[in-house]
């Protein structure tokens, strides 16, 4: 994420090596190629928005970009206050070398037409994360900015402008964040932060920041993980029908935080409280989610709104040396959900990081082996005497069959793209048919982790 304050001049380079190349024009002056390099000029409501700042300011601002968030862009544009009208913000600082980041608001006064109406400066030099929400109700925007340290640490600020003022209403450390409706709030969304860790094996603390009867406030810390957790890998959202949002928390685990381990947290309507939730029939979430390569976080795996845990399992099938440094037979388990909560069982490949969903009926009777020129590997019987397909990792320069797929059957011979992973292209071929493991279904159940 930190690379994509650097497109525009990666951009301008591109333009400058385009020109040398094609050796028009003759000779390129030392000016030339300053304006070459210079960041590419803002054109239409951005323009105006930076001439109205640069205008108030008396001076030139050199505008910040974020790392992440809803907006990668230093210019803002919303409506903050709720007034039915669009405003503009903008990130940005006095001093290229050094100095906080500002934010500064602006209405508009007609047609191409700005004025500033507040600023406020931030707590560092560097943006990590912007992003907006209804926090307050359903009409107004609030900005929130995740400012970065020279250290790592980070700092979520969250702004209200109203009335043409500009209020910092939540100042916080933090380690990870996100936005859900987990108090069902009418049009709006509540906050949750992860707060720093103060000691190993601290577990992780989530701080519920929601609009109350005295305003959006921190409305409870939640301790997560006591005794377990090393800090917070990651937040993620899921819903399960009428029953609401949820939350899972994938917490570092083991010594040094080299595992994951995930728990799940609810809101509970009748205490108004976030809670920790413990699945019928799961003894210790804790162990039944534990797994040690870090790149399996939790995930929304079969896109139907809910978050599917992964765990590795014993029973899949066998693995023959050396892939079995490499493969492993995961099941992944939507926990939230009692009475519904599905699985999903596959083969997941630790060295390019995807997971390959299988036919339930494949638990526990396949085998799983290197391909001829040690490229990929098979799915075969437990026997080893069929073999239903073929996976590889190739070149994506190596042909490989593009026809969709639902309009033809494969021959046993011709591979077809699955995925791209990194440069390369991961390809199937279907040797023998298996219900339930066609060629789309191979394609649908491919999950890459980045």
């Amino acid at each position: 994420m930190p690379h994509r304050r650097r497109l525009h001049f990666l951009a301008a380079l591109a333009i400058l090596a385009a020109v040398l190349l094609t050796g028009c024009s003759g000779t390129i002056t030392g000016g030339d190629v300053e304006t070459l390099l210079r960041a590419p000029q803002i054109s239409g409501p951005t323009s105006a928005v930076q001439k109205a700042l640069n205008s108030a300011l008396g001076v030139s601002a050199n505008l910040k970009y974020p790392a992440s968030g809803d907006f990668l862009s230093p210019f803002l544009f919303g409506d903050w206050d709720g007034d039915g009208q669009e405003e503009a913000a903008v990130l940005y600082t006095m001093d290229a070398a050094a100095g906080n980041v500002w934010l500064a608001v602006l209405e508009p006064t007609g047609d191409d037409s700005w004025r500033v109406a507040q600023t406020a400066e931030g707590l560092s030099g560097e943006v990590e994360s912007v992003t907006c929400a209804h926090l307050k109700d359903a009409d107004s925007l609030q900005i929130l900015v995740g400012y970065g340290s020279a250290q790592g640490d980070l700092y979520m600020v969250v702004y209200l402008y109203s009335e043409e003022t500009l209020q910092v209403i939540i100042k916080q450390s933090y380690t990870d964040m996100i936005l859900a409706n987990l108090t069902g709030g009418e049009g709006t969304e509540d906050l949750v932060l992860a707060l720093p860790t103060e000691r190993e094996n601290g577990g992780v603390n989530l701080q519920l920041l929601t609009n109350t009867e005295d305003g959006f406030r921190s409305a409870q810390t939640l301790a997560v993980g006591d005794g377990i957790y090393n800090g917070c890998a990651g937040l993620y959202a899921g819903a399960v029908g009428e029953k609401g949002a949820y939350l899972v928390v994938d917490g570092w685990a083991g010594a040094g935080g080299n595992s994951l381990a995930s728990s799940i947290v609810l809101y509970d309507p009748e205490t108004r409280f976030l809670k920790t939730y413990l699945p019928a029939g799961v003894q210790d979430l804790y162990r039944a989610t534990l797994r040690y390569d870090t790149a399996l976080v939790s995930t929304d795996l079969d896109g139907n709104g809910t978050i599917e845990i992964p765990g590795v399992i014993d029973d899949g099938g066998e693995t023959a040396s050396p892939m079995d440094k490499r493969l492993r037979f995961l099941l992944w388990r939507d926990y939230a959900d009692a009475e519904d909560g599905g699985s999903s069982f596959g083969v997941y490949d630790s060295e390019y990081r995807f997971f390959l969903a299988l036919p339930e009926s494949m638990h526990g009777s396949v085998l799983l082996r290197t391909n001829r020129d040690g490229t990929g590997w098979l799915i075969c019987n437990a026997e080893g005497t069929t073999v239903y397909c073929e996976l590889r990792i190739a070149d994506p320069a190596e042909a490989v069959e593009e026809q969709d797929p639902a309009l033809r059957e494969t021959d046993g011979e011709e591979y077809h793209r699955v995925a791209n992973i990194g440069s390369q292209q991961l390809q199937v071929r279907i040797v023998t048919p298996y219900y339930g493991l066609s060629l789309q279904q191979i394609i649908d159940g491919t999950t890459v982790f980045r």
